[in-house]
């Protein structure tokens, strides 16, 4: 579930965003959106964590609300697409991926998954001794599928129409719309030396294979294979 100092981030963040594009009706919009799917998004993933009775799906992961919280965010995108001119091309959600792209964002994944998977075998300070089926089949699918459309997928076509992308990094067009959403991603993991080195890397890379690519789906297998390297390291 979502800590105090994680809603304290989030809010400070929200007040930052809707004042500093208040001035504009356009960019109110945008904001207000984008604003309005993380939140959804946080509160359908919760859902089913406050609600009486056993997991709906699973024992160990909340499914029911990772699903739950897919199906709303797609619900929303729906609506972008139909009345606020956006495409599901511009939201990643397309197998497309832009000419040339496949093969660098493929070598890119490996190149730093493995550089993490080595650096995690070499110094990891404990190991696991028992991890369920559920946890690898979990890990394999749902952080991914979810996080990714909502993170690098909606709302970061969101905040690239709030403040246009104007860098090229690599190939990939990034700008402050890409910082603000991996803030929010990496806020929402907490604040720590691990969240730093763990999960602020990966954001990035992410963030990166979207913008080169155009297309969620190497995101997607970044993210999986990211979170099942961790584990797999600590065995």
């Amino acid at each position: 579930m979502v800590g105090g100092a994680h809603l304290f981030f989030l809010g400070a963040l929200i007040v930052v965003v809707l004042v500093l594009s208040w001035s504009d009706a356009m960019r109110r919009a945008l904001s207000i959106a984008f604003v309005a799917i993380l939140l959804i998004f946080l509160a359908l993933r919760e859902l089913p964590l406050l609600l009486p009775g056993d997991r709906l799906l699973g024992e160990h992961w909340n499914w029911s609300g990772e699903l739950l919280a897919f199906l709303g965010v797609l619900g929303v995108a729906q609506i972008l697409v139909a009345r606020a001119g956006f495409s599901w091309q511009e939201l990643g959600v397309t197998l497309r991926q832009r000419a040339g792209s496949w093969w660098p964002g493929l070598l890119v994944l490996l190149a730093v998954v493995g550089a993490n998977l080595l650096l995690l075998l070499t110094f990891a300070t404990f190991r696991l001794q028992h991890v369920p089926a559920e946890t690898w089949l979990y890990q394999a699918t749902m952080p991914g599928l979810v996080e990714e459309t909502v993170f690098r997928g909606v709302l970061l076509a969101l905040a690239e129409r709030l403040i246009a992308p104007r860098w090229s990094v690599g190939g990939a067009r990034l700008g402050w719309g890409g910082v603000l959403v991996t803030l929010v991603f990496v806020g929402l993991h907490g604040f720590s030396a691990h969240v730093l080195t763990g999960v602020l890397p990966a954001a990035l890379l992410y963030l990166w294979l979207r913008a080169r690519t155009g297309s969620l789906v190497l995101p997607i297998v970044a993210h999986n294979t990211w979170n099942l390297s961790v584990y797999f390291a600590h065995l």
